[in-house]
Parts: structure tokens; C-alpha cells; sequence
């Protein structure tokens, strides 16, 4: 299945000489969670958000550039499993989303969940089945530096906040950089607070700030709770409907730990489906690829046939023919003939472009196409009969 539904098309991007205020009032006034970080036109990466609660620093002075986190790009079609080990591998939750070389939209780590819970390899997943963060958990009169400190320890967006045995509430990244950044929050007892945090004085009384009980900021609202019998899709769902990117699992008014999007990419991501299919190159060191090309070439066919597998349900053979037509002194220009034999379907489509990569990823859309319409065809025929 490719990524292509859950893809966003609007986000927002911030220059990296931007202060961090500018960059801390789009993301209030447009109920955003993320950016992209830019140097002209260069993507740089994503915002470090832990990074600002770390520091004490003057937002109206710090650049944005002092707190990027480096991701990688993903294509547009790629393979929900192949994107789902590359967050997890990049520690992200959310990334940007390149066709033809340009930035089209982006992708949330959420959103990747939710497709890749209705795949049938996690269908028959369970919460037990997926590693919790434990034993991260916090008293409402704990310093929120200490939730800070945990956040950044276990690498979580979310800390739940426990009285006794008794679930008081949860404390998020969110909460606690709204306050402690001076957004204006909706919480209870919060007017003292924006009025200290608004001052002049704000500055220099930072530091006291982070003393403040957790129960300042932690809240019972968009809280998830799971039994770690539940299906992961069912969690995922109420995570998606919350945006939240964690689930607190308890077994009855035992905390068994935190369930996280970062484990749910890891164990999405480490799916292993057994190829039947084998791939043969035609050409491919004919055409002047240099070695990173090759290796492009060689991954990009490997990961799309997985698609055409789950299409084709059936062992199935792959030639994959390169052809360079560059005329002399002129930019080059690929050709690919990308021929399937399966049982039943034996068929051949062509595709080119100036890169060779474009040229590969268009002549395996052509070959799901193709099997598309005789998929509809075999059921109009199942329908007459």
C-alpha cells in the first residue's frame, strides 16, 4: 500500500533565520504541531521541539536554525512499511513528501498509523504486541522540569500524571510549551501564570517557572486509555481522533506503560514480507548511471514490485530494460520497458523521462494501471455470469 492517501498537501515552512517567536505564533494561529525549516530553498528539516523546553533562551532572539531536526525526504508512492522504518529510523514523527525533486506535501506519523493498521499483516495485531514505554510516569506536585526531563529521556510527547494509583491526568509536550512560552492556555488556574509569564520580569523568572507542579499543566482532555488486550487498530483510532501520539495501557488500575507512534513505526516497520518475485536488469550498466543511481534503481524496483505483488497475489517474474536515448550534448533522457509475467497476466509497459528514477516509479504506476483494469474486467465478467 503507498502513503499516497495520507499525504497532507498544506503545511507550514519557516525560514531558518526566523526568530523562534515568529515561528512559535504561525504555529498558535494556525493550530499546527510542525513546520518545515528552510535556508532559501534548501530543506533543512523539521522542528526540534524538545529542544526549545530544554534551553532557556529569549524566543524573541533565538533562530530557528539552532533547533533542527534532520529527516528524510519520502516520495509520494512509497511503500507504507519501506516510510514506517524511515521515521522510526530518523526518530521523527513527521516528514516531508518529494515528487520530481520538489516538496508536495508532508506526512505525520499518525496518519502513516492509520494505514498501515488496515494492512493484513498488523490486522491481527494487538497493544501486547507492540513495545510500551515503561514506567515513565509522574505525581501532579512534581517540578514540570521533571516532565520535561522524562519527555526527553524516553523520547515521548506525553507523560501520564498519577495520585496515589489513582489516573489524575496527562501532561504533553504541547501543554507545557503553550505555558511555558507564553501561549495564552485554556487551562484552570492559568491566569496567574500568564500574567507572570507575559511580564517583563517573565525572562529572569523562567527558571522558577519549571518548579511549578505538573497539575498546572497536565489536563484529563484528549487523554487515551487502552487495555493491552485491545487490537492496535482500535488504539490507533482513538490516537487519530485525539491527535495524540500516545496511548496510556492499563490493566485494570495497574499502569502497564505507554504506548507510542514511535513503536508503532517500529513494529510496522519491521514487517518482513516474503518476496515471490525475482527481478531481472536489462541494461542497467549500459546506460551511464553513476553508482548511487544503480542503487536507486535497484531499491526503487524492489519496493515497487511489493506493490504489484499485493496485486498480483501469485509468484511473478520482473525484466526491468534501461535505455539511454541522449542525443550528443544534450541532457539525457532514459527509457524504461518494465515487462511482468504472472500467471494470467503477462504484459509489457514503457515510460520515459529525464530521470531515470521518475521514469522507473511512472512505468510501475502503468504496470498497477494495467492490473487494475483487468481486475475490473474480471469482476464485470463475474458479475454477467
Amino acid at each position: 500500500m503507498e502513503i499516497t492517501p495520507a499525504i497532507k498537501s498544506e503545511f507550514l515552512s519557516f525560514d531558518s533565520e526566523q526568530a523562534v517567536s515568529e515561528m512559535i505564533g504561525q504555529l498558535r494561529k494556525f493550530d499546527q504541531r510542525h513546520g518545515l525549516i528552510f535556508k532559501k530553498d534548501k530543506y533543512l528539516g523539521i522542528i526540534e521541539k524538545k529542544g526549545l523546553l530544554r534551553s532557556r533562551l529569549d524566543v524573541s532572539k533565538a533562530k530557528i536554525n539552532n533547533f533542527v531536526h534532520r529527516t528524510p525526504l519520502v516520495n509520494e508512492h512509497a511503500d507504507v512499511i519501506e516510510t514506517a522504518y524511515a521515521l522510526f529510523q530518523a526518530d521523527s514523527d513527521f516528514v516531508p513528501v518529494e515528487s520530481n525533486k520538489k516538496i508536495v506535501g508532508v506526512l505525520s506519523a499518525l496518519d502513516l498509523a492509520a494505514l498501515a493498521v488496515a494492512l493484513p499483516e498488523t490486522k491481527e495485531f494487538v497493544i501486547a504486541d507492540v513495545k510500551l514505554v515503561k514506567g515513565e510516569k509522574l505525581e501532579p506536585n512534581d517540578p514540570v522540569s521533571k516532565a520535561t526531563e522524562v519527555m526527553h529521556k524516553a523520547r515521548v510527547d506525553q507523560v501520564p500524571v498519577f495520585e496515589g494509583k489513582k489516573l489524575y491526568g496527562i501532561v504533553s509536550f504541547r501543554d507545557i510549551l503553550q505555558k511555558y512560552l507564553a501561549w495564552v492556555p485554556d487551562r484552570e488556574n492559568s491566569t496567574k501564570f500568564t500574567k507572570m509569564a507575559n511580564s517583563r520580569s517573565a525572562e529572569a523568572d523562567r527558571p522558577n517557572l519549571s518548579m511549578l507542579p505538573v497539575k498546572s499543566f497536565s489536563t484529563n482532555q484528549n487523554m487515551v486509555t487502552v487495555s493491552k488486550k485491545a487490537s492496535l487498530l482500535e488504539a490507533v483510532k482513538l490516537m487519530a481522533k485525539d491527535h495524540v501520539s500516545s496511548a496510556i495501557v492499563m490493566d485494570g488500575e495497574k499502569f502497564e506503560g505507554l504506548l507510542t507512534i514511535k513503536n508503532i513505526m517500529r513494529v510496522v516497520g519491521s514487517l518482513k514480507i516474503p518476496e515471490n518475485f525475482n527481478i531481472r536488469f536489462v541494461g542497467l550498466n549500459d546506460v551511464g548511471l553513476l553508482a548511487h543511481q544503480k542503487e536507486a534503481v535497484q531499491k526503487i524496483a524492489s519496493n515497487e514490485a511489493f506493490k504489484l505483488q499485493r496485486a498480483i497475489q501469485d509468484d511473478f517474474s520482473l525484466v526491468v530494460h534501461l535505455k539511454d536515448h541522449t542525443k550528443s550534448g544534450r541532457e539525457r533522457k532514459y527509457s524504461i520497458s518494465l515487462h511482468v509475467d504472472a500467471p494470467g497476466q503477462t504484459f509489457t509497459v514503457n515510460e520515459f523521462d529525464w530521470r531515470v528514477e521518475d521514469a522507473l516509479h511512472q512505468s510501475f504506476d502503468n504496470a498497477q494501471n494495467v492490473l487494475k483494469r483487468r481486475l475490473r474486467g474480471e469482476k464485470s465478467r463475474r458479475k454477467v455470469f
